[in-house]
């Protein structure tokens, strides 16, 4: 006999549910501190990237061994460690038990498993070659999972060197400093013009400090949350696109994720228009996200696909010209794969040369702030010892 909780509406859900599951229960009791304790972990778990990719890993190996769906993901289940991942496999197992497709039951979980994910899985489900499309749907999901991690890891540096440069001229304005300017009024020397300007910033800091940690706070809420809006999204895009090395980097990390998704789909017999709607979709910046758009709309209009990204400014050349190739040998999808490579390659040159050329540029200014603020220290010091001595 075993003992367990599941969550359910109530008892009578419960049975059915664990009935589905395989078992019998004997008795079934209400447990609300469980599943508060439960619903309090679920609420502090995000499901990752990385949670994805396992569970799609763990599936595509289940149904390569011969094993049924339904099955698959009730063992799943029960290995999945993130709990909300875990309840999402859960409601997947219920609803493809209860009749419906794999694809579409991962539609009704669309923060989890992309529009992508669900046209592939239901490409292979209506060409019975679900575990081929799940295997391929993992090595998207692991190379997609790699090139953002490149961008990630080599920007945890600089923001953190800046997020410690700032706290330290932070603390030597609000509570260093402060203790040097007593000195310079007992002594009522005439002050130079760098000592007088750190002098009043001291005296604001020193009065008004939890002001403007309570104003940087509440800017960065706001810029957070307008960057959430439309509007904003828009703006920053736009602002984004308008410097030249950030430019560079964000447009060639957008072709990655645009050639790889659209010729995965393409791939996988996926048609043509439904894939660039979906790849519209995928894409992180706005501006790059209506131009694939506008590739729909002229492909729709029956021009071909890389006469519909001539028109586009920001389709590099070498990309209409392969996917130009790729049309007249009727390989996109292989040639779309191929510009996927080069690019991810080409993204993280592009985030070594960012990192390269904004790590010392921090370091300088950093740098110039703090020696500014000691020598504007420094120089009452120097004119009083020199006064003592002469």
């Amino acid at each position: 006999m075993s003992t367990g909780v599941i969550e359910a509406e109530n008892e009578r859900a419960a049975v059915a549910r664990l009935r589905d599951m395989g078992y019998f229960p004997i008795r079934v009791e209400e447990c609300v501190e469980k599943v508060s304790r439960d619903s309090l972990r679920e609420a502090l778990v995000r499901i990752r990237i990385k949670d994805r990719n396992v569970f799609l890993r763990q599936l595509a190996n289940l149904s390569e061994s011969g094993m049924m769906i339904t099955r698959a993901l009730r063992t799943l289940v029960e290995q999945t460690e993130n709990p909300k991942m875990a309840k999402v496999v859960d409601q997947l197992r219920e609803d493809v038990q209860k009749g419906s497709g794999l694809a579409e039951a991962m539609e009704r979980h669309p923060k989890v498993f992309p529009a992508m994910y669900c046209s592939l899985v239901r490409a292979g489900e209506t060409g019975g070659m679900l575990e081929e499309v799940l295997w391929r749907i993992c090595a998207f999901g692991e190379q997609e999972e790699e090139l953002r991690g490149k961008v990630v890891s080599a920007m945890v540096y600089p923001i953190f060197l800046m997020i410690i440069g700032s706290i330290a001229i932070f603390i030597l304005i609000s509570f260093v400093f402060p203790k040097f300017i007593g000195i310079f009024e007992d002594f009522n020397a005439q002050l130079p013009l760098p000592t007088l300007i750190v002098m009043a910033l001291c005296d604001f800091m020193g009065r008004w400090w939890w002001a403007v940690i309570l104003a940087l706070v509440a800017l960065v809420t706001m810029l957070v949350r307008y960057r959430r809006t439309e509007a904003g999204r828009m703006f920053f895009d736009q602002l984004f696109l308008r410097v030249p090395v950030v430019k560079v980097l964000i447009i060639k990390y957008e072709m990655a994720k645009f050639a790889r998704t659209l010729g995965t789909l393409l791939d996988n017999g996926v048609p043509v228009l439904t894939s660039l709607k979906i790849t519209a979709e995928t894409m992180s910046n706005v501006l790059v996200c209506n131009s694939v758009a506008a590739l729909h709309t002229g492909v729709t209009e029956g021009d071909s696909l890389s006469e519909s990204m001539r028109d586009s400014e920001l389709f590099p050349p070498m990309v209409v010209s392969m996917f130009a190739v790729g049309e007249e040998s009727g390989r996109v999808g292989s040639v779309a794969s191929r510009i996927a490579d080069a690019y991810d390659l080409e993204v993280d040159r592009a985030v070594k040369a960012l990192t390269a050329l904004f790590e010392p540029l921090l370091i300088v200014i950093m740098g110039v702030i703090i020696g500014f603020l000691v020598i504007a220290m420094l120089l009452p010091m120097l004119s009083l010892s020199a006064g003592v001595s002469g």
